[in-house]
C-alpha cells in the first residue's frame, strides 16, 4: 500500500511523462545508485512516424543544491552525483553491482577518467559508450547548460541516478527530456492515440444508428434500450477523452491530470455499469420479477463500489507500470483483486442465467428464452477470450519486456476494448428497437373465461377489465396478429382485477 500511495502522490504532484523533472529530489546515499524512470524510444528508422526528425535526449539545467544543514564548501567542486541514461538490456553488461564507483586505481588503469564517479565497463573494441546509447551527465553546484544527444537505437532506456562521492546532503533540480521522432509520447503508448481515435469514430457511428432506431420506435422503448444508450455514450466519451489525452501528451510531454483521471473514471464506470446491468438482468429484474430483494440490491451496490475503487487502482498501476519500473509482485497484487472480483461477478451471472432460462421455459415465454440463450453463448465466448488474455498478460508481465514492449498495448487496451465492443454490438443486435419490443418486458399472466384462457400482458400498469364487451374486444385484437405484449388494454368500464406489472429489462454489456 505504501508503494501505491507514493505512486498516486507522485502522479498528482508531477505527471510529466517524457520530461522527467528533478524538483528538489534528494540525491542517493553515498556510493549508491537508483534507477528512477524508463523511457521508450524508437530510432528514426523504426518509428511509426518520423515527421519531427531524429529522436533525442536533453539534460536541461541540472544543478546540485546543498541542504541548509550541509557543508556548502564540500559541494563547490563535488563531482560525485551523475544522471545517466542507457538501454535497459545493456544495464547489467555495463554496471558491475559489486563495484560501480571508480577509484584512483581505475583512473591509473584507464578504466575511468576521474575517481568517485560512475564506473562503466568498457564497450567492445571499436565501439564507444555513445554508440551504445549511453550518456552520462555530471551534476555540479551550478545550473548546467542544455546538453542534447541524438538517440540512434530503439529500446527501453533506464534513467540512472548515482552518487559515488562521500556527500549525500543535497538535492538536484533540473530536467531530463526525451522526444521521439513523432513527439513526446513514449513508444509503448503511441499506438493508443490512433487506436482510441478509431474507436471513438466507431462509437460515434453506433450512437448515431442507435439513436435513429430509438427515435423511430420511441413509443416501444424499454429500460434496457436506455441502458444501452448510456453505455454507448459512456464508451464514446471515454474513447474521445483518451484520444485527446494522448494527443495532448504527445504535443506537450506532460500527462494531463484532469484528462487522465476523467478518462480512467469513465473506463471504470463503463465496465461497472455494464457488469452490474448484465447481473441484474440475469437475476430476472424486469424479466421474471418486478424488483429485486433488498439484500440482493445491497450486495450489488457493495460490489459496484468495490469494483470502482479496485479497478481505478488497477488502471493507474498499469498506466505507470512501465515508466516507474514497478515490481512484478506489486503489479500482480493490484491485478489479483480485480480479477477475483471479475470472477465472482461472472460466476454469479452464469449461475443466475440458467435459473432465469429455466423460469422462462416453465412459463412458456419462448421468445425471451431464445434471446437469453443467445446472450449466454455471447458472454461465454467473451469470458473465454478475456480469461486467455489475462493469463497471457500475467505471463508477459513476468517475462522479459525488452522485446515485447511494442505489443504490450494490445493486451492492456486493444483486446479488452474489442471484446467489450463485440458484446455491446451483440446486445444492440439482440435488443434492437422494433414494434414488438414490448413483448420482452416483464409480464404476468391472468386467467379469465372471457379471454379464453391465459393472456400475457407487459408494461401495462394498473388493471385488466373483465366484462364481456371489453374482454371480447381484447380477444379480437389479440387475434389480428398483434403481439400480446403491445396490445392496448381497453379503458375501464366495470369491475377491475389488479395486475402487478412493472417496468422492463435493464441489461447492458
Amino acid at each position: 500500500m505504501r508503494t501505491l500511495a507514493v505512486l498516486l502522490l507522485g502522479f498528482w504532484l508531477d505527471v510529466r511523462a517524457e520530461i522527467y523533472n528533478f524538483e528538489g529530489q534528494q540525491v542517493p546515499g553515498a556510493r549508491s545508485l537508483n534507477t528512477i524512470y524508463a523511457f521508450y524510444i524508437y530510432s528514426q528508422k523504426e518509428a511509426p512516424r518520423s515527421d519531427l526528425g531524429k529522436p533525442f535526449i536533453k539534460f536541461s539545467g541540472l544543478a546540485l543544491k546543498p541542504l541548509p544543514s550541509a557543508d556548502a564548501a564540500a559541494y563547490k567542486s563535488y563531482d560525485g552525483v551523475q544522471v545517466s541514461i542507457m538501454r535497459y538490456e545493456d544495464f547489467w553488461k555495463l554496471i558491475d553491482t559489486n563495484k560501480f564507483c571508480s577509484g584512483a586505481e581505475d583512473v591509473d588503469a584507464g578504466a575511468a577518467q576521474q575517481a568517485d564517479q560512475l564506473l562503466l565497463r568498457l564497450p567492445p573494441a571499436g565501439r564507444s559508450l555513445e554508440d551504445m546509447g549511453v550518456h552520462v551527465q555530471t551534476v555540479r553546484n551550478s545550473p548546467g547548460e542544455e546538453v542534447r544527444h541524438n538517440m540512434e537505437r530503439t529500446g527501453i532506456y533506464t534513467l540512472v541516478f548515482s552518487n559515488c562521492g562521500a556527500q549525500a546532503d543535497a538535492t538536484v533540480s533540473g530536467a531530463v527530456l526525451v522526444k521521439n521522432a513523432y513527439g513526446y509520447l513514449p513508444g509503448n503508448e503511441f499506438p493508443k492515440m490512433d487506436f482510441y481515435g478509431v474507436l471513438a469514430l466507431l462509437y460515434l457511428g453506433l450512437a448515431a444508428t442507435w439513436l435513429g432506431l430509438s427515435f423511430c420506435w420511441r413509443k416501444e422503448l424499454l429500460n434496457i434500450h436506455k441502458c444501452i444508450t448510456l453505455v454507448v455514450f459512456l464508451g464514446l466519451l471515454e474513447c474521445l477523452l483518451w484520444y485527446l489525452y494522448f494527443r495532448d501528451w504527445n504535443a506537450t510531454g506532460v500527462r494531463g491530470k484532469a484528462l487522465f483521471v476523467t478518462s480512467t473514471l469513465l473506463t471504470v464506470l463503463k465496465a461497472t455499469c455494464s457488469y452490474m446491468l448484465v447481473l441484474v438482468a440475469a437475476l430476472g429484474w424486469g424479466i421474471t420479477r418486478p424488483y429485486l430483494d433488498t439484500q440482493v440490491l445491497l450486495k450489488i451496490q457493495a460490489l459496484s463500489v468495490m469494483y470502482v475503487v479496485l479497478d481505478f487502482i488497477r488502471e493507474v498501476v498499469l498506466s505507470f507500470r512501465h515508466s516507474h519500473s514497478l515490481s512484478i509482485v506489486f503489479v500482480l497484487l493490484c491485478l489479483l483483486p480485480v480479477s477475483l472480483l471479475n470472477g465472482s461477478i461472472f460466476a454469479w451471472i452464469f449461475t443466475a442465467l440458467p435459473n432465469l432460462m429455466e423460469t422462462l421455459k416453465e412459463r412458456r415465454q419462448y421468445e425471451k428464452l431464445a434471446l437469453f440463450q443467445k446472450l449466454w453463448w455471447i458472454l461465454l465466448g467473451a469470458i473465454g477470450v478475456a480469461t486467455c488474455t489475462l493469463l497471457y498478460q500475467i505471463f508477459i508481465f513476468s517475462s522479459d519486456m525488452t522485446k515485447k514492449w511494442q505489443q504490450q498495448w494490445l493486451f492492456t487496451d486493444a483486446i479488452s476494448h474489442a471484446v467489450f465492443l463485440f458484446v455491446l454490438i451483440a446486445m444492440m443486435f439482440l435488443w434492437v428497437p422494433h414494434k414488438y419490443s414490448q413483448r420482452f418486458a416483464y409480464s404476468t399472466q391472468v386467467e379469465g373465461e372471457e379471454l379464453g384462457g391465459e393472456v400475457s400482458v407487459a408494461n401495462h400498469a394498473g388493471a385488466i377489465w373483465a366484462d364481456e364487451e371489453d374482454g371480447e374486444s381484447f380477444w379480437q385484437a389479440s387475434n389480428k396478429g398483434e403481439p400480446m405484449a403491445s396490445t392496448e388494454v381497453p379503458a375501464p368500464k366495470k369491475q377491475a382485477r389488479d395486475v402487478d406489472v412493472i417496468g422492463s429489462t435493464a441489461l447492458s454489456s
